[in-house]
């Protein structure tokens, strides 16, 4: 009896060791996924296929000369400067037409859909330390910041044969809008500056090309306008 006894024990002890071992085996599968998952990254990463070139030049005559540093002496609502921009990489441009005409043929060789904007940031610091950034993506926000500098758009090739034209409004912009040229004029607060300030023109077509609120795309230019004479 003692032998039946044994011999009956001894299949359901190599059971429960098998079924031990298969569920240290799952629970090691399951662990190894879990760890897997976690070294993914769902997050897209960002790329950016828009390699639009683009410069902020100063225009005479019909030669376009790109700027990297400007010497102002800020006084009140007087003008900084009036710059163009340009679709272009180059130092100097050679028009052979009117810049705005040569805007506009230029800009739809990169720009055929007209799915790409032009955008501006400024950079300043202030005597009290504090450090001014910010986009103007509309006519709306060159209000901002006034109290330091008052910034205008223009617009040459809607404007194109017209002597005279003023800066475009808010109520004004349109899909159709291009922004040729930007103008800056020292505000009543502009003795504040205490540092070089920084223009930069950029080019976007979607929203993820800024990152807490600073542009971070491919097709942009920067030029330093030595404030009473600090280049930084």
């Amino acid at each position: 009896m003692k032998k039946i006894f044994i011999l009956l024990i001894i299949p359901l002890l190599l059971c429960g060791c098998s079924k031990k071992e298969e569920t240290n085996a799952n629970t090691n599968t399951i662990s190894n996924k879990e760890e897997i998952k976690e070294d993914i990254d769902d997050t897209p990463k960002y790329v950016d296929l828009n390699n639009t070139p683009i410069g902020l030049y100063t225009l005479n005559g019909n030669t376009l000369t790109r700027l990297t540093t400007l010497n102002k002496t800020l006084k009140v609502e007087e003008d900084i400067g009036v710059f163009q921009i340009y679709p272009s990489n180059e130092d100097v441009v050679y028009l052979k037409d009117t810049f705005a005409n040569s805007f506009y043929n230029e800009w739809i060789k990169y720009n055929p859909n007209n799915t790409i904007k032009l955008g501006f940031n400024i950079k300043f610091s202030l005597i009290n330390g504090e450090n001014i950034s910010y986009n103007m993506l509309y006519p709306s926000e060159t209000f901002i910041k006034w109290e330091y500098l008052m910034n205008y758009f223009y617009d040459d090739y809607a404007n194109r044969g017209k002597g005279h034209y003023s800066h475009i409004e808010n109520d004004e912009y349109t899909e159709n809008t291009l922004y040729t040229a930007i103008k800056l004029q020292s505000s009543y607060q502009c003795n504040e500056i205490n540092s070089p300030i920084k223009l930069t023109v950029f080019t976007y077509d979607t929203p993820d090309d800024f990152l807490d609120n600073e542009y971070r795309g491919n097709s942009q230019y920067t030029f330093t306008i030595c404030v009473n004479g600090n280049c930084g």
